[in-house]
């Protein structure tokens, strides 16, 4: 898809959306349910589920999933406009990212229809939460290296035993898309699998991972875990196809996009407060990030209208998390760059949460040096394929 073919027009169903989800967002029950997430009382990084199902009550969780599983059937731009206004307003969005847009998006498109009709109007809702447990010790960026197990039983069950790491927010969710080898081909490949996991059964162990971020990872521990035929994604030995579908939904880079404009905007006020004029290296500054992050947006956009349409593009959707987790570590950078130790300091402005987070947007949901060799590969497929 090139950006000639695409429509940046905001439809004016996504003008209505915004506004309604505005009316919820500043309501006096939402800041009620922001403050006990921000109050932190669990010990971590606070529960946003309370907050979640308020938003899920008002239909405004799923805005483009189909009407029957508890979306709206709406333009992609609402959903861009609902990440935008999330982070506005301060509500957590990594879990809700995770369940709805990662996992969700792929249970839509590749689960059973009574998975469809079982998992995506709870998820819409705000009622169910969800993880992704992929990554391993030793392994990294490496999913294909996984070693944990999956054993079939005689009567069609099956019983996970490993262990995963680095995983997000695990101990807020209720199930976890877990990646293990299934024993069958000797290809590395071949031989995945994908389970929906319930994590309050017997044999799992969560464990909190400290972190330099406000976001909580978890450590996670599979000891016997048996999980029924049914809680399989998919066909047995064909998790590989899944997760490269999964990452175009995932690396979309709408929640690092989401944050830098977020973050850009309170360096503006910064900047401005008080009626003070800019310096010459602010303004430059700002032109150079507000045009990486206008080209931000449009990437996200692409993703989500191919996405949409049922193009998938892995190679366009790593370029488009590249480009906007580095934009959003940059942004943050460069804010303390500009102000020093000042812009760390408590206050209606402070990045010091920002500058946390920043060194580790470019290696979560695919390090960058990663996702460059998928979109120079993919380019020189491209350039062989036309002659060229």
């Amino acid at each position: 898809m090139r950006f000639a073919d695409m429509d940046f027009d905001i439809p004016d169903s996504t003008v209505e959306f915004e506004q309604r989800l505005i009316t919820v967002l500043s309501s006096p029950k939402t800041q009620e349910l922001l403050d006990e997430v921000h109050h932190r009382a669990d010990g971590m990084d606070g529960d946003p589920r309370p907050l979640y199902r308020h938003l899920g009550r008002a239909g405004l969780l799923a805005p483009s999933w189909p009407k029957e599983y508890g979306g709206l059937e709406a333009d992609p731009t609402a959903t861009v406009k609902l990440l935008e206004h999330m982070v506005q307003y301060g509500v957590p969005q990594s879990l809700y990212y995770i369940s709805v847009q990662i996992v969700g998006s792929l249970i839509l498109q590749s689960g059973t229809d009574q998975q469809r009709r079982t998992l995506l109007p709870r998820l819409a809702s705000g009622e169910l939460t969800m993880c992704i447990l992929f990554t391993e010790p030793g392994h990294g960026s490496d999913l294909a290296g996984i070693t944990t197990s999956a054993t079939g039983n005689d009567d069609g069950s099956w019983t996970l035993d490993g262990r995963k790491t680095y995983n997000l927010k695990t101990a807020y969710a209720d199930l976890a898309l877990c990646a293990v080898r299934d024993g069958g081909e000797t290809n590395r490949y071949e031989s995945i699998t994908l389970f929906l996991v319930p994590l309050t059964g017997p044999g799992i162990s969560i464990r909190p991972i400290p972190s330099l971020s406000d976001e909580q990872f978890h450590d996670v521990r599979l000891t016997n875990v048996r999980v029924e035929r049914e809680a399989t994604l998919g066909r047995v030995g064909e998790g590989w196809g899944l997760i490269t579908r999964m990452f175009t939904a995932e690396r979309n880079g709408l929640d690092y996009y989401a944050r830098a404009r977020y973050w850009l905007e309170q360096i503006t006020a910064r900047i401005t407060q008080a009626g003070r004029e800019p310096h010459v290296e602010e303004l430059v500054g700002l032109a150079h990030h507000r045009a990486r992050l206008r080209a931000s947006h449009l990437l996200c956009y692409r993703v989500l209208q191919g996405l949409s349409q049922g193009e998938a593009d892995i190679a366009q959707a790593s370029l488009a998390k590249w480009h906007c987790s580095e934009t959003a570590q940059g942004i943050a950078w460069w804010a303390v760059q500009t102000w020093g130790v000042d812009a760390l300091e408590p206050g209606p402005h402070t990045f010091d949460a920002a500058f946390r987070e920043a060194p580790g947007m470019t290696i979560s949901g695919g390090a960058s040096e990663v996702l460059l060799d998928i979109v120079a590969g993919a380019r020189l497929l491209d350039h062989a394929s036309t002659g060229g």
